[in-house]
């Protein structure tokens, strides 16, 4: 298991989940009001997904899955594995989605939506997924802890 890539794709994750946070700390107002708000969190997330996926390929493969045919389904397969809990899993497959929407079809995305679902509990679900990785890292790669912030 590459623990240092997998500690660069932490850290990635971390700095694309700090600047979401600086965003949902907005006042409702002052989020719609500039465009740079909602692209910017629009981008928090999607390079969240991507670099949690990423991360995700390498347990996987290092656990002797080879195929995986969505960014969805690599977050079930991690619950399949016993990575992720079955909540943190089904809450990241739901970013997976919402980061394809964002990608493929942006015209059809509702800031106001993802403002308030970041704000809500769509950030801690990052924080929840962070944590439950590092557990399972720290169990499978020899004991060797992965940093965090």
């Amino acid at each position: 298991m590459d623990v240092d890539r997998i500690e660069r794709l932490l850290t990635d994750i971390e700095e694309s989940l700090n600047i979401a946070r600086s965003i949902v700390a907005l006042g409702y107002g002052e989020f719609m009001r500039d465009v740079r708000n909602r692209y910017t969190l629009r981008m928090a997330i999607v390079e969240v997904v991507e670099a949690a996926t990423s991360l995700g390929l390498i347990l996987l493969r290092s656990a002797g899955v080879s195929r995986v045919e969505s960014y969805a389904q690599v977050f079930r397969r991690l619950v399949e594995r016993g990575v992720l809990s079955p909540r943190v899993g089904g809450e990241m497959e739901r970013l997976a989605r919402l980061r394809n929407l964002i990608v493929h079809r942006y015209w059809e995305v509702d800031d106001s939506r993802i403002y308030r679902e970041a704000r809500g509990n769509g950030l801690r679900v990052i924080e929840e997924f962070l944590r439950e990785v590092r557990e399972y890292v720290s169990r499978a790669g020899g004991g060797r802890e992965v940093q965090g912030t």
